[in-house]
């Protein structure tokens, strides 16, 4: 009897050992199939069908290639449009019910930029100051300037509101760069040490402009910029008061992009006046234009020009340089974004009594609740549904006559428009106006451009790449128009990518998506997810007396103490998942494009057992593929762990529903190896400890 089996695969007849698996022959052939249930170590389940292939011979169809032994006469199509539908459908009923995140919410739906928050708390938490640094720079160049000016979105998605509080996130990115400041930092990756003699200039200097010579550098382009005031930072330095970024801060940050990172840097020099826009680009490999929103937007209202009014980013700019800005004793600001209140408290600290007029409700007001609400405590006068009409001229000063609003009926978009109140007006005397209304970028210097309707550049895709010039770059406010530096700098990091996609030759296409599994928001989740954890206090803040403020520009936040942020960092949940990029079960789902909410329908939510020191198992990311079951009996013949419960509620659990600290588990982590969902894992701790020692 022959040992040999020939087969047809892929329209090739091959010849192969009796009992040799479809996958198996794949593997001696070159050929990867995707797996999940699977483990060379142990015995064939076949349970995930993620690894099927279509059987032409015989009665035909999709088989399992891990268990379907090859026989004699068999014909077999390893990749077709049938076997990548049928695999991408195992996924998508896979994906149905794995309820888990691969990243953190505050990470994926929170962070503009995809800071690993829950990563660099932990590190942070154990005093790793240095790791975690490195850590949120691998997506943001500077913590100590961000971990002060982000509104904290990160905040606003996080899980421990389901316990009791968000935890302090964002001023913990500005104490992890103010312990490693202490330790002699910031401490910097270092570039290639052999450049690629690729030139990239950037005009601009503000966060996104830094933010992208810091990766350029990192990738060994050698980088030059141009900005046209005289000192780095931008909309950061010059929008933005000391009372909320302090200078020093935003030198220690840029300086050091600037000196350790090797940039040359050309300031007090304006692109179109002091240097042609045409020979930087003949002279570059790669042009990123970073130019902020530093135009005031004028509001078209009469009286605007008239001695005494101002635009708000104009003031902000001249109290940056120190230079004497008087205001007077009565100031109006008009409009009721992050410029506006941020003027509006300048005011106050020049020693004015200052009013905000809004033409919308504080809800819809586009400033920070946090901003609006320190506005307030500053003693700012705030009034909403309140639209500037004319501004004049009195022996006293200046008067601005306004008309009270009210919202119309939301419309398509769900937007309320304002529509003015008739016979309503009413007039305000002021010394100075200061109109915030909005700014726009200026890059007239480009001679050829195609922009959009919001009068910005178009580009190819995701790409950041500009239409006009295959090597013209744009990011920031160039890109998104006037938002938040957080996304300045994520554009930044993702345009300094396409860049280096073009300068080496590859098709330029941006960052690559990435799959992220996502059970849900706040309001959908179970109260099991949260059971097992235990209600806390939450550290606030602490602020500078009110009365401190006036007649300085001191830092409002203060700092915290080392004990009070390590607790703090210790209230993350933990709610992403410390294997994600290495997971088969989302390497699988990226790759076949699954969808997690094709079958969406009820899902299975257990408690989370956290009982052993080294092991938790999460049943609710489980595929019930038995791989952990079988390593525990096959392998260490220990037989803890099998399914429990029927039907849809099966689930995997030690015997009788043991927490597993009760069993003989010894740790050896064989289940945690064969795992391929992460449905048993590690705890988070040991996992990093092992990972940073």
């Amino acid at each position: 009897m022959s040992n040999k089996v020939n087969v047809t695969i892929d329209g090739k007849v091959l010849q192969f050992d009796v009992g040799t698996t479809i996958l198996d022959a794949a593997k001696t052939l070159g050929v990867e199939i995707p797996t999940l249930c699977h483990n060379d170590k142990l015995s064939h389940y076949a349970g995930c069908w993620v690894c099927t292939v279509e059987q032409k011979s015989g009665r035909g169809g999709m088989v399992p290639s891990c268990s379907t032994k090859l026989e004699n006469g068999m014909a077999v199509e390893l990749e077709n449009k049938k076997v990548q539908e049928s695999r991408k459908a195992s996924l998508d009923l896979l994906l149905s019910d794995h309820f888990g995140d691969c990243y953190a919410p505050c990470n994926q739906k929170g962070c503009p930029a995809n800071i690993d928050i829950q990563g660099f708390l932990f590190l942070e938490s154990r005093g790793m100051y240095k790791e975690a640094a490195n850590l949120i720079r691998e997506k943001v160049p500077f913590p100590n300037v961000l971990g002060r000016v982000c509104p904290r979105p990160c905040e606003e998605v996080c899980r421990r509101q389901k316990v009791d509080k968000a935890v302090l996130i964002g001023i913990q990115k500005r104490y992890i760069a103010e312990m490693e400041r202490l330790e002699g930092g910031p401490y910097l990756p270092k570039p290639p040490k052999k450049s690629t003699g690729k030139k990239v200039t950037i005009i601009g200097a503000g966060p996104a402009g830094l933010s992208a010579a810091y990766y350029l550098r990192l990738q060994g382009h050698e980088v030059t910029m141009y900005e046209r005031h005289p000192k780095h930072g931008g909309m950061l330095r010059y929008g933005i008061p000391y009372y909320r970024l302090p200078e020093d801060v935003m030198d220690l940050e840029g300086d050091a992009i600037i000196k350790q990172l090797g940039v040359t840097i050309h300031y007090k020099t304006e692109v179109g006046k002091d240097v042609d826009f045409d020979k930087i680009m003949q002279n570059s490999d790669a042009v990123l234009l970073s130019v902020g929103a530093s135009r005031a937007t004028p509001m078209g209202i009469k009286g605007e020009d008239l001695p005494g009014v101002f635009s708000g980013i104009d003031i902000l700019e001249k109290l940056a340089k120190y230079e004497t800005v008087d205001v007077g004793k009565r100031v109006v600001v008009a409009g009721g974004g992050s410029t506006a209140m941020d003027a509006a408290r300048a005011a106050v600290r020049l020693g004015a009594k200052a009013t905000i007029v809004y033409r919308r409700t504080e809800k819809e007001m586009p400033a920070h609740h946090v901003e609006v609400h320190d506005a307030y405590d500053e003693g700012v006068d705030i009034k909403v549904l309140t639209n500037p009409v004319k501004i004049e001229k009195t022996k006293q000063g200046l008067k601005i006559t306004c008309i009270k609003m009210e919202l119309s009926e939301p419309d398509e978009s769900g937007r309320r428009r304002p529509i003015a109140t008739a016979g309503s007006e009413f007039s305000i005397e002021a010394d100075s106006i200061i109109m915030a209304i909005g700014q726009k970028t200026d890059f007239s210097f480009v001679k050829n451009k195609a922009v959009n309707k919001w009068g910005l550049f178009d580009v190819k895709g995701n790409s950041y790449q500009t239409t006009v010039d295959p090597k013209l770059f744009v990011a920031g406010d160039c890109y998104n128009g006037p938002d938040l530096a957080v996304r300045a700098v994520a554009d930044a990091r993702k345009a300094a990518q396409s860049i280096n996609q073009f300068l080496t030759g590859k098709e330029v296409v941006g960052e690559e998506s990435r799959f992220s599994s996502y059970p849900g928001d706040l309001g959908t989740l179970p109260p099991e997810m949260f059971a097992a954890f235990k209600a806390g206090t939450r550290k606030e803040i602490d602020l500078l007396p009110v009365n401190k403020r006036v007649g300085n520009f001191n830092e409002v936040e203060q700092n915290c103490t080392k004990t009070e942020m390590t607790v703090e960092a210790k209230r993350c949940l933990e709610c992403g998942c410390n294997v994600a990029d290495i997971c088969l079960l989302k390497k699988h789902s990226q790759d076949y494009q699954a969808d997690q909410k094709l079958f969406e329908g009820a899902r299975r939510t257990f408690k989370t057992d956290y009982s052993h020191e080294k092991i938790k198992i999460e049943s609710h990311k489980c595929i019930n593929c038995n791989a952990c079951v079988r390593a525990c009996e096959e392998v260490k013949k220990c037989n803890i762990l099998g399914n429990t419960g029927r039907g849809f509620s099966t689930r995997i659990a030690p015997m009788m529903n043991m927490p597993l600290s009760q069993t003989h588990c010894d740790g050896c982590e064989e289940c945690v190896n064969v795992c391929p969902t992460a449905g048993v894992r590690l705890n988070r701790e040991v996992y990093l400890m092992n990972v940073h020692g």
